[in-house]
Parts: structure tokens; sequence; C-alpha cells
């Protein structure tokens, strides 16, 4: 990972799901999210948000923001060390 100025002022819309082929890691994903869902001000790698195992996998996140809408956007994981730059949503 790291740091990232645009992420470090960056506060994101809810984390509702998060698929990585067809496993649920929302749980996972919203530790690096963080609490103050804006992926802790940095950028990670593939295999820092995703692990080992997801070389070659579709991923997707599904969030909510305040005001209820969603917001939505997917990948496909073909370097584990490549940085994992998603979108700043509702920016």
């Amino acid at each position: 990972m790291i740091p990232c100025e645009n992420y470090s002022s960056y506060v994101g819309p809810d984390l509702v799901k998060t698929m990585l082929g067809s496993e649920d890691v929302t749980d996972d994903i919203r530790v690096v999210y963080g609490q103050h869902n804006n992926w802790q001000g940095n950028l990670w790698t593939f295999k820092e948000v995703f692990g080992e195992k997801s070389l070659n996998k579709n991923y997707r996140f599904d969030f909510t923001d305040k005001e209820g809408r969603t917001y939505w956007f997917n990948g496909f994981i073909t370097d584990l060390n490549q940085y994992f730059n998603p979108p700043l949503i509702g920016k």
C-alpha cells in the first residue's frame, strides 16, 4: 500500500457487498475500505485487498449513499502486484 492524497480526503458511500468470483468477501473488504469509507487513505495492491488466491478472478463492489443511490463497479484481476485504483464515487 502507498498513501494517496485523493483517498485521504475522500469519504465514500457505504459498502454493501463485495464479490470475488462467487465468494462474498464483504466483511474482509470492509476492513480495507476503513471506517471512514476512504480505503484508509491508501492505494492497495490487488494482493493486499483480495489475497493470493484472487488472480484471474472477477470482482464486483456495490455501494449505497446516504440519499439511497446505489453504485457499483467491477473488474478482473490479472496481476496481484498491480495497484487497485477504485473510483471515487460521488466526487
